[in-house]
Order: C-alpha cells, then sequence, then structure tokens
C-alpha cells in the first residue's frame, strides 16, 4: 500500500475511530473548555485529571507523527485503548471529581460516558482535545507555558503563527511534500487537492539532504506537508544539521480547516474549502445554494445499521450518494451554488465526487471542510452555538 495512503488511513483512525456524540454532554457527564479547566486547575493544583491517550501520543513517539503533540503536566497517565487494565485507576478516584482529555475529545466522551454508566458521578470532559489546545494562540491560551510541555525537538506551529510567517523575512517555509503532490498529481484526489503556497520553497522530503545549501541558518524553518505526517521527520532531521526548525500541526489540513477562504488567500487550493460559518453566511445570503449530501440514502436518513454514522443532516440538503451521481442528476442544479458535504471529509469519497461535478460542467462549487461532524464539532466544541440553525434536528 501506498505509504501516503497508509498515513491517511491511520491519520483517519486516529481522528475519526470513535465517533463523536455529543448527546450525552452534560447529562452524563459535564463539558467544558480547556480555558475553564486550567481556570479550576490554577485554583486547585490537586485536581484530577487523565490523559487518556496511547503511550505513544503522550511521549510523542506515536507511530503517527501528526499525533505526537506533547501533554498536560500532572495528568494521570492511562490508555483509553485498555480500560480494564486502567479501571482500577480511575476507581481510586471515583469520589472525586474527574477531567478527561484525549487528542480531540472523541475518546474522553466515550469513557466519560463509560464511567457514568459504571455509577461514577462527576465526569468532566475538556472539549476539543490536545489537537484543539494546541492550535489556539498564546492570548487565547496564556496557561500553555506552565502548564504545557513535550518531548519533542522541534516547534509545533498553529495555522495562525504559520499565516503570519509567510513573506515574513525573518522565516524560511518549506513545502516537503514529494513532486506528485505538490503539482496535483498523485493518485489519490484528496492528496492532490491542498494546492501549493507561492511564497513557500518547494523541497521533497527524500531530496532535503541534497538541498542543504538553500536553506537560511539565519533565520527560523517552518515545515509543512498535507496532513503533518511527514514534516516531524524532516523537523528532526534539519535540526541536528543545526536548524531551527518548526512544524505546521497537522499539516494543510488543518490550514484548511480552521481559517476561512479570506484568509487563506496565499493557498489555491483545487477545490474552495469553506468552514460551517461560511455555509452559514452563504445559505443566509443566497437562495441559489444547493446543498448536497453524497452518502448513502441509510446514512442521509439516519438508519444506517451502524449507529455511529447515523448524525444527522444539514437542513435543506438533498441525498445524491456518491455511486448514483451523474451527469442528469446534476443538470438541473449545474448554475447553481452547490455544496456537497459527507460525514468528515477525510476518506477519498468527497473529493472523487467534486472532481466528477467539475467534469459535468459545475462552477460554483464548495466543499464544506469537516464534513457534518465538523459543524457539530464546532457547535459543541467551540460553543458556536449560532450554527445549530444549520442543522436538521
Amino acid at each position: 500500500m501506498n505509504k501516503y495512503i497508509v498515513s491517511a488511513v491511520f491519520l483517519l483512525l486516529g481522528i475519526c475511530g470513535y465517533a463523536q456524540d455529543f448527546k450525552s454532554d452534560n447529562i452524563s457527564y459535564k463539558t467544558i473548555s480547556w480555558i475553564d479547566f486550567f481556570n479550576k486547575l490554577e485554583h486547585n493544583p490537586k485536581l484530577t485529571y487523565f490523559d487518556i491517550r496511547s503511550a505513544g501520543e503522550r511521549n510523542d513517539n506515536g507511530q503517527s507523527q501528526a499525533f505526537n503533540q506533547g501533554k498536560i503536566r500532572g495528568a494521570i497517565e492511562t490508555d483509553f485503548a485498555n480500560f480494564n487494565k486502567y479501571y482500577p485507576e480511575y476507581l481510586k478516584h471515583k469520589n472525586d471529581t474527574i477531567y478527561l482529555y484525549c487528542s480531540h475529545s472523541k475518546r474522553s466522551r466515550v469513557l466519560a460516558k463509560q464511567l457514568a454508566d459504571s455509577g461514577f458521578v462527576n465526569l468532566v470532559n475538556i472539549n476539543g482535545g490536545l489537537s484543539y489546545f494546541n492550535i489556539l494562540s498564546d492570548t487565547e491560551m496564556p496557561y500553555k507555558n506552565k502548564y504545557y510541555t513535550n518531548n519533542l525537538k522541534y516547534k509545533l506551529v498553529t495555522p495562525s503563527n504559520f499565516i503570519r510567517a509567510l513573506n515574513n523575512e525573518e522565516f524560511q517555509v518549506i513545502d516537503i511534500r514529494p513532486d506528485s503532490l505538490y503539482l496535483g498529481k498523485a493518485s489519490d484526489e484528496r492528496q492532490n487537492s491542498f494546492g501549493k503556497i507561492k511564497s513557500a520553497l518547494h523541497i521533497p522530503y527524500d531530496k532535503l539532504k541534497d538541498n542543504l545549501m538553500v536553506l537560511d541558518k539565519t533565520k527560523s524553518i517552518y515545515l509543512f506537508d498535507n496532513d503533518g505526517n511527514q514534516s516531524p521527520g524532516a523537523a528532526n532531521y534539519l535540526i541536528e544539521q543545526g536548524y531551527d526548525t518548526n512544524v505546521l500541526i497537522f499539516g494543510l489540513s488543518n490550514v484548511i480547516s480552521t481559517t476561512e477562504i479570506k484568509e487563506r488567500n496565499f493557498l489555491k487550493t483545487k477545490y474552495q474549502f469553506i468552514l460551517p460559518e461560511e455555509l452559514l453566511k452563504i445559505v443566509n445570503r443566497n437562495g441559489n445554494t444547493v446543498i448536497i449530501d453524497i452518502r448513502s440514502e441509510a446514512e442521509f436518513r439516519g438508519t444506517d445499521k451502524a449507529a455511529w454514522k447515523n448524525i444527522g443532516t444539514i437542513k435543506n440538503a438533498i441525498n445524491i450518494p456518491s455511486d448514483n451521481l451523474s451527469n442528469e442528476k446534476i443538470a438541473s442544479y449545474a448554475n447553481k451554488t452547490i455544496i456537497i458535504y459527507d460525514m468528515m471529509m477525510f476518506d477519498g469519497e468527497l473529493f472523487k465526487y467534486a472532481k466528477k461535478l467539475k467534469e459535468y460542467g459545475v462552477k460554483d462549487l464548495y466543499l464544506l471542510s469537516g464534513g457534518i461532524s465538523k459543524i457539530k464539532e464546532s457547535i459543541y466544541d467551540h460553543q458556536n452555538i449560532t450554527l445549530k440553525s444549520l442543522l436538521d434536528e
């Protein structure tokens, strides 16, 4: 299997292996933000909180390097994947208020519900997990220096800091993707879709050694790829060569999923990606919009046998499953603004669908970044309640 496909699959499993279910929020357990958690920790240093990620994630030596993103000091370390082994550790604190965090607050929600079903009553999920914590700026997360630590040789860069580094003479931004991805000629349509940054220097990972002479040791190096899986290895190599090196956390996919189109005009992507907030604006101002749900009819109707796939739909969306797409079915919508979405935009199906729509003559096309899962994440993890109006529930 192609190594880029392996990385994408591993990333998909890591992020989406545990379906995000918000139904138990503030019912079986409480949910709070990172800032609220640290405010409580400031007033009570003996707070009981668990890091429930794998040992590899916590120690920054996990198989998927994109998920090596440090940890919070003072956490009790357990592993969600081995509940029976660590249950006695949770049991020691059954009468305490227990705070749980993982990488994306998916595992922490599942574990909180599991413990609640076992008789625990004071459980708190920290919204967004460490991945959300790590994209917050120093202003948004003033406790980072005090409580955060990692074993990484390189520095992790948030999308906002990465954007500020572009066209700044103090930094040298390097695109380390292979030629096939940089040029958009790989066999994987998803990997082809992230575009390129004109101001970035393109040096493929496997050619870094032969191109060190073009790197400037007086500048801070910023590395990026599509999903953040290759840059860590490249960063470790450059650090050994004496370069001050930084890595864009979760790569260009993170930029696309956290910044609006108007804020990333430096990145020309193959398709137009929009955030839930942008979808809301388009829906409110454009009566010539068609929203297409590309999932199966069962998923669209919420009757799929796999319950985790039944996560709702976007209001007024029509369902044209990818295996039923044809030029005839799309012809009446070709001159409209078309927005397509799936569950979470991590497999290649949405991108294949977009490619077909372009072939059918659709010109005004948008892909909802992160799918319907992103809308729910924005509502429940990031408390953007206004987005509830997008959902048919």
